[in-house]
């Protein structure tokens, strides 16, 4: 009886012992590879490409660059990139690096799908191209001659194409240029006068003036105008006098 009662002891300590023993062989060769494989798995079905877009300085500001940059463990299945939602022309450089080359400010969108569909997307916004006319930020006259302030905050003036057009349609150009203060003058035509000034963007800016005395005090009224609206007036008007002519003929 106690023969048999340390036999069922000794058996039961090596049933014990054994699965102790297996525990370590479980964890190494099962456990641990499965958490192993799905980590890598999990890994490479949701990484996403990081990128980086950068906007370069303008020497003309007329055009920039702009540089987009992918950053990935797997190839690109694709790229593209927008502006104001137009494409836009990508040239590969090296390593993962694309340019491409914009000509008015907006707003930038670039996305990369990665070779297992995920994807990523970053925005920028363009802002240091020239798309803005001058503006006349003062006017004066005194003595029958008419001073314009321009100013332009990005590309500056061209003074070379500053001229005016007097009510005849006469070229005018300036009695003289501060370039430094950005400051010109003109002999002014009560009747009105029409002055064109550009910046270095070629960005045009367009203003009718006019002159009356109040008195012994000379009064100049008038300032910028747009040139599309200007062109509407100037076209309605030739169309009311065809009228006026054709309806005088029918009479």
């Amino acid at each position: 009886m106690e023969q048999n009662q340390t036999s069922a002891s000794r058996r039961d300590r090596r049933y014990r012992r054994k699965k102790q023993s297996e525990w370590p062989h479980i964890l190494l060769f099962y456990v641990l590879p499965f958490l192993v494989f799905n980590s890598i798995l999990f890994f490479c079905l949701t990484t996403k490409p990081k990128l980086a877009v950068v906007v370069e300085d303008t020497n003309d500001y007329l055009s920039t660059n702009v540089v987009l940059t992918v950053k990935s463990f797997f190839p690109t299945k694709s790229v593209s990139m927008t502006l104001d939602g137009e494409p836009l022309e990508l040239e590969k450089g090296k390593g993962r690096t694309y340019t491409a080359t914009v000509y008015k400010n907006g707003s930038i969108e670039s996305s990369v799908v990665n070779l297992n569909g995920m994807p990523a997307t970053v925005f920028e916004h363009v802002n240091v191209l020239d798309d803005n006319p001058p503006e006349f930020s003062s006017t004066d006259i005194q003595d029958g001659v008419v001073t314009i302030t321009v100013a332009d905050s990005q590309s500056g003036i061209n003074f070379d194409s500053i001229y005016a057009l007097d009510s005849a349609g006469e070229r005018i150009n300036p009695l003289s240029v501060d370039r430094a203060s950005n400051t010109l003058s003109f002999e002014m035509d009560p009747a009105g006068l029409h002055v064109f000034a550009r910046d270095k963007a070629d960005n045009e800016v367009q203003g009718t003036f006019t002159s009356h005395k109040e008195g012994s005090v000379e009064t100049l009224e008038g300032g910028a105008v747009d040139p599309e609206e200007e062109d509407t007036a100037q076209a309605a008007e030739t169309n009311m006098g065809a009228d006026t002519a054709a309806t005088v003929s029918v009479q």
